[in-house]
């Protein structure tokens, strides 16, 4: 494989050097399994003390250390689906979760649902003008899509993020988690442990998604709610649509704030695709907006919280990230969620191992990391992808040698698919329109063509290259 440039090191600032950094897993919330990764359609059930607590001995004890003052090893409980749960049932949560921090001496953080999961909310999901809109007529969504496996998972209904509703249940929701938490951080105050408190991470990839039985995008209710329509459409509508997911990420974290949760320790919680990604295909008919669901980069950012991402590597993501942080003079910020796994790929496809992984977030202003997959499916899953990046033997090393305060080295990455594919893609632009002008050659090469577009469209890139390989092999023989 060839070597790739080293990218330009980006060095925190002497503040964020000073601040606790975190090396966070995310034990899942869905149900009294945190094993369970999945989520069921009609709520979520709040897992019991002692699986979480076996959970958090495993991780600790298979790590071997808590770290330090300056480098911390934490667990993340979430996503806690709010609109599903009662403030009691929230609030006793967020309790327990400092409990379990004090109890193993490994620090806690939350990681809140903003909006994806509130089928028991039947009073607001069945108001049409809390639910978005798939045209200027207003028809609404009725059942949101998530990519989150080879075929996509139906859930709830997009909500819509400007609704009265929704904005008036947002404030509320967020200083009941706001005041849990911040007594919380009292309590740990008191026994002279602040540091046992990692932060919480206001979303869970925060957007306004597609509708699950046509695909079509949504956000037109939150246009007309600003005074847009057919015959009045907005002069920019990427930008109105950032607007609306970047506000409604603010009024999350302002609640948070308000309730007394520091600023430095919110987060937010967007994906998106990195803009060399993007352009692997030169006849994208999305915008770079509309393909992230209206949450670029930019929207992560806010006057109440610390920006976070998702960070599953993919070429270009990390530069894009640290473009983004300079831009907005922000030192700070998170990986929300993330491995050292490309998104439908094998291990070993990233073109970087763990350390160099860490470094990556670290090295570049990150205080907190929260990796994802950390015993999910329980012990008949132990050789899945996931979960042979997140507990590996090389990982493992990694995860210690942070936590000793040792420098991490950012290595330098190797070539992936996502790296090689843009090369052939561009081959097979400039030379298939000769080659299919021999007889017979347009026929041979249409299913392949068609392959190779739907792989890209569902981003599969790993399919996209074997199709691509197809389509040049056919050319050569």
């Amino acid at each position: 494989m060839v070597a790739s440039a080293k990218p330009h090191a980006q060095h925190p600032s002497p503040k964020v050097q000073s601040e606790t950094k975190y090396l966070a897993f995310q034990i899942f919330t869905w149900s009294p399994d945190p094993t369970i990764a999945g989520f069921e359609l009609q709520g979520t059930s709040l897992p019991p003390k002692a699986p979480l607590l076996e959970t958090i001995k495993d991780i600790k004890g298979r790590i071997g250390t808590v770290g330090s003052d300056r480098t911390r090893l934490a667990f993340y409980l979430g996503p806690l689906g709010c609109f599903d749960q009662s403030d009691a049932e929230i609030s006793n949560f967020i309790k327990l979760g400092f409990d379990l921090a004090i109890q193993t001496d490994v620090a806690v953080g939350f990681k809140i649902d903003d909006s994806m999961f509130w089928a028991r909310r039947k009073d607001l999901w069945t108001n049409p003008s809390n639910v978005e809109a798939m045209d200027w007529e207003g028809t609404s969504s009725t059942g949101r899509r998530l990519d989150w496996g080879k075929t996509p998972t139906e859930a709830p209904p997009q909500m819509c993020f400007n609704s009265r509703i929704i904005e008036r249940e947002v404030g509320h929701r967020s200083r009941v988690l706001g005041r849990a938490i911040h007594l919380g951080e009292k309590r740990l105050e008191a026994l002279g442990r602040s540091e046992l408190f990692a932060g919480v991470i206001a979303g869970s990839e925060t957007m306004i998604g597609q509708d699950f039985k046509t695909g079509k995008y949504l956000g037109y209710r939150a246009l007309m709610n600003r005074g847009y329509s057919r015959r009045r459409p907005p002069t920019d509508f990427d930008r109105e649509l950032e607007n609306v997911v970047q506000e409604f990420v603010d009024r999350w974290t302002a609640g948070l704030a308000e309730a007394g949760v520091s600023t430095r320790k919110i987060y937010s919680h967007t994906a998106f695709v990195s803009r060399h990604v993007f352009h692997l295909s030169d006849n994208q008919p999305l915008t770079y907006s509309r393909l992230n669901h209206n949450a670029p980069p930019s929207v992560a950012f806010g006057p109440n919280h610390q920006p976070g991402f998702s960070t599953y590597p993919q070429p270009g993501l990390f530069d894009d990230i640290y473009a983004e942080l300079a831009k907005h003079k922000q030192t700070a910020w998170a990986s929300s969620e993330g491995t050292n796994l490309q998104l439908g790929s094998g291990p070993g496809q990233s073109g970087m191992n763990m350390e160099t992984y860490l470094a990556k977030m670290f090295n570049h202003g990150a205080t907190l990391v929260d990796i994802f997959s950390w015993g999910i499916g329980g012990e008949a899953n132990r050789n899945m992808d996931f979960r042979v990046v997140t507990e590996g033997e090389e990982t493992i090393h990694a995860y210690r040698k942070f936590l000793a305060g040792a420098p991490l080295v950012e290595a330098p990455t190797t070539t992936s698919y996502l790296e090689r594919l843009p090369q052939k893609i561009r081959r097979i632009q400039r030379e298939l329109p000769a080659w299919i002008t021999k007889p017979g050659n347009q026929a041979l090469v249409a299913p392949l063509m068609q392959a190779l577009d739907a792989a890209l469209k569902a981003k599969n890139f790993e399919e996209a290259e074997r199709q691509a390989d197809k389509i040049l092999g056919l050319m050569r023989d």
